[in-house]
């Protein structure tokens, strides 16, 4: 989730899944390939290590060859989440899943639920490319901690941990309401909106709070980042 990283702000990211604190670090493999060959680093280059849960570290680049890159720590910091918002997706297809998946990162989304909805297109993608594209908007965007996600059904979700379920609804003229501040979960739907089973057991949900926004139909991922931009509006009011 992002937070105030004012030195780091316009530093190359890398994910490290198990990054320790250590004086030196030495990256290889794909790591290597991608800040020698495709970044082009140079020496004393800073470079900010992400482990995707909080913890970061600025090093500087003091040597590369062939098959390594050699890192010195210069300085390592935690970053508590500045807010807890998840996101319950309906899965749209795939440009728009994957376009989706990195915007998630961007917005430091903490989980999103993969649901495949009654409206869904496609299936579920593999859990490896899920992740390559959550790592990929993680690094982008320098955010400390990186995106979780979970294929359930909405049925599925334990909406009790939740102070507010904000449902993005464009379907149905109804007034907007305000919700709890604390944890918030958000309901976006894929392509083809919401089925009317589904929208008979949102309402089921105690705490839900419809947000209806006066806008021609939108993308899903138009509709994810204009719903996590007021969410995050009304989270700072």
């Amino acid at each position: 989730m992002p937070s105030s990283l004012k030195r780091c702000s316009a530093v190359r990211a890398v994910y490290l899944k198990d990054l320790a604190i250590s004086d030196q670090y030495l990256l290889k493999d794909e790591t290597h390939h991608h800040l020698v060959h495709v970044v082009r680093i140079e020496n004393g280059e800073e470079i900010l290590l992400l482990d995707g849960k909080g913890q970061t570290v600025v090093a500087e680049v003091t040597s590369f060859n062939k098959k390594e890159v050699l890192l010195k720590k210069i300085s390592e910091k935690f970053v508590s989440p500045a807010y807890q918002l998840d996101v319950a997706l309906g899965v749209p297809k795939k440009e728009a899943f994957d376009l989706c998946m990195k915007q998630a990162s961007e917005l430091g989304i903490g989980t999103v639920y993969l649901v495949r909805s009654n409206y869904s297109q496609m299936k579920v993608p593999e859990s490896e490319r899920i992740e390559k594209l959550l790592v990929s908007g993680l690094e982008q965007s320098n955010s400390p901690y990186l995106t979780l996600f979970s294929e359930v059904g909405f049925k599925e979700i334990d909406y009790s941990k939740y102070h507010s379920v904000v449902l993005l609804d464009s379907q149905n003229n109804v007034e907007s309401a305000s919700f709890v501040k604390g944890k918030i979960l958000l309901i976006v739907g894929p392509e083809g909106g919401f089925s009317p089973e589904e929208f008979q057991f949102f309402e089921s949900i105690p705490q839900l709070v419809r947000l209806n926004l006066p806008t021609p139909i939108m993308r899903t991922p138009t509709a994810l980042s204009c719903g996590t931009g007021i969410v995050l509006q009304r989270l700072m009011d």
